[in-house]
């Protein structure tokens, strides 16, 4: 019988772990029987990560197993979506994705398919972008950085974490409404982008409020605008681009979490409802709500949802703006 894709790396990985079905079986039954792995696409430091490691702690609580975040960098979070994606199907590695993935999806060629290469298990959190300078910027307002990119076309410099990330095509979406032009500077990690910007080295960068509030807040970056359609309660002095006079421009990250497409039922269902339940802890509650990011939660069909979707806008988008990825 002729395997399909899934099925023979599946059988390929249990096959070299030295595992049958039956015992697989069995271990899943027994779910969770050792730790579980968060792999993070991106380098420590980033807002990804912090979500990551305070998903990973109170999950381990729940689910009395140690959940170790590992952060496998590089190609704009592929090497690290993929690494999970052809992972056991087994629940024990799984995926801190973000709006980088669909980005990456929709804009790259990537080593697996987006949407049946993925179990979705929990869309985590919804959080407004936020474009800032170095503190001693002179722009500092989306109107500054207008005039500015208009008079001098691709000379302002901004960081990402790579190509296709959404620090990346969420400045390409800002210089499409604005129709400037501006200069990319991709790094393997946003923590690496943002120490540049801090010293200077670049002009701007896009982060969350989550990430950037603290920046900002100790005078050490400025914020020229909240790509939200509203301002932020972490940020209240911020206005949005939309109250600037760019309506169009509405941005938003997202966290969320999945694991390789394949995995047993039962242990998807025991996955969402323990991460459901991370999520109504008051201390994780408090700590979003401080840090001005809206909890989704829910069932793995709004996450797979929010795939479909963003990545077929993301592709329109580029389209449009002729936005050069590769």
């Amino acid at each position: 019988m002729k395997m399909n894709r899934r099925q023979w790396l599946h059988a390929g990985a249990c096959s070299g772990l030295g595992l049958t079905w039956p015992h697989m079986a069995a271990a899943q039954n027994e779910y969770p029987s050792r730790p579980i792995t968060f792999v993070v696409p991106f380098t420590a430091g980033g807002g990804g990560d912090m979500v990551a490691r305070l998903m990973a702690k109170h999950l381990g609580e729940r689910l009395k197993t140690a959940v170790v975040v590992e952060n496998k960098a590089g190609a704009g979070g592929t090497i690290g979506s993929a690494h999970v994606l052809r992972s056991p199907p087994d629940g024990y590695t799984l995926l801190n994705m973000s709006s980088s993935y669909a980005m990456q999806a929709a804009t790259t060629n990537v080593p697996f398919d987006p949407i049946r290469d993925v179990q979705p298990l929990l869309m985590v959190s919804r959080d407004p972008g936020v474009i800032l300078v170095n503190a001693n910027s002179k722009l500092r307002t989306g109107k500054d950085l207008f005039q500015a990119a208009r008079q001098n076309p691709g000379r302002l410099t901004y960081g990402s974490a790579g190509i296709g990330t959404i620090a990346h095509l969420g400045m390409e979406a800002l210089a499409f409404h604005m129709g400037v032009q501006m200069q990319h500077v991709p790094y393997k990690g946003s923590s690496q982008a943002f120490n540049d910007l801090l010293s200077g080295s670049i002009d701007l960068m896009l982060t969350t409020s989550t990430y950037g509030a603290s920046f900002v807040k100790s005078g050490r970056a400025h914020a020229l605008g909240i790509c939200g359609s509203e301002r932020t309660e972490v940020l209240p002095q911020v206005p949005s681009f939309v109250e600037q006079g760019w309506p169009d421009y509405v941005l938003y990250d997202w966290k969320a979490i999945a694991g390789p497409a394949g995995m047993p039922p039962q242990v998807v269902q025991t996955l969402n409802k323990a991460m459901n339940d991370v999520l109504a802890l008051d201390a994780v509650k408090d700590k979003f709500r401080a840090d001005g990011v809206a909890i989704v939660g829910g069932p793995p069909e709004v996450l797979a949802k929010t795939l479909r979707d963003e990545i077929g806008a993301w592709k329109s988008l580029v389209k449009r703006a002729n936005v050069v990825v590769q």
